[in-house]
């Protein structure tokens, strides 16, 4: 998995209330999309897009 996936993977799963509300299946779902997804940045909503953005920038890591 390569930087960008785990960040998305981190987002998705830190939404509503956070990892303990999720079922494994939709945890091993969203990891295996995020693993196979050039761009899995587009499985985010609009403000968590905004918040991946933020991190990129924060980081100085390039957005594609």
């Amino acid at each position: 998995m390569k930087l960008k996936q785990a960040v998305v993977f981190a987002i998705l799963m830190e939404n509503n209330e956070g990892i303990k509300v999720k079922a494994p299946s939709y945890i091993l779902e969203k990891l295996e999309m995020c693993e196979k997804m050039e761009h899995p940045e587009r499985l985010l909503d609009s403000g968590n897009f905004a918040k991946f953005n933020r991190w990129l920038e924060k980081w100085d890591i390039e957005g594609d």
